[in-house]
């Protein structure tokens, strides 16, 4: 593997493999998206339209979408092949912490500094479910192997874990003290 040359114009806030390891995305507080051919180094896309920093990327499974999560309160959904205009997915009322696709690529769940998790279809954009609980911002989100479960990260100190499709929440992980 060469150098990556990083064309940022500001931090690296995240960064994610594609799941073949033949790419690479990145967001940065430049509020791009960039996505980089993991062997050459070579930048293949750059892909706009947040309006705030970029705090979270992830390739879905088969590597043809990504999504970004952002401070703009959005989240977005990209063609990882093509610098085609986003799908933005709207719904929380502060920062895009933490985002992350299905493992079988047809969901998206996104965790916010308002407190909230909310999960998404990937293909039509529409809010699927909500899960509120913490009293602090959210800071990780991800699926379970099976989709069946969300777990979520906090500020609060806890690691909830969620039934993906009714919202119930069925753990509460305590011990974080710091």
């Amino acid at each position: 593997m060469s150098k990556v040359s990083i064309l940022h114009k500001d931090a690296v806030k995240c960064v994610a493999f594609s799941h073949n390891g033949k790419s690479i995305v990145s967001g940065s507080f430049d509020k791009s998206v960039r996505v980089w051919d993991a062997s050459s180094g070579t930048q293949l896309q750059e892909l706009n339209g947040h309006t705030h920093s970029v705090t979270s990327v992830a390739f879905s499974r088969h590597g043809k979408s990504i999504v970004s999560g952002s401070y703009d309160k959005s989240v977005r959904v990209w063609d990882a092949s093509s610098a085609a205009e986003p799908q933005e997915l709207n719904g929380h009322t502060d920062f895009v912490t933490s985002v992350a696709f299905s493992p079988d690529g047809k969901s998206i769940v996104s965790g916010s500094h308002d407190n909230s998790a909310k999960v998404w279809d990937a293909s039509s954009g529409a809010p699927l479910q909500e899960f509120n609980g913490h009293t602090d911002f959210v800071t990780s989100v991800a699926f379970s192997p099976d989709r069946k479960s969300i777990v979520s990260s906090s500020y609060d100190k806890s690691v909830r874990v969620w039934d993906a499709s009714s919202g119930l929440q069925l753990q509460e992980l305590n011990g974080h003290t710091g």
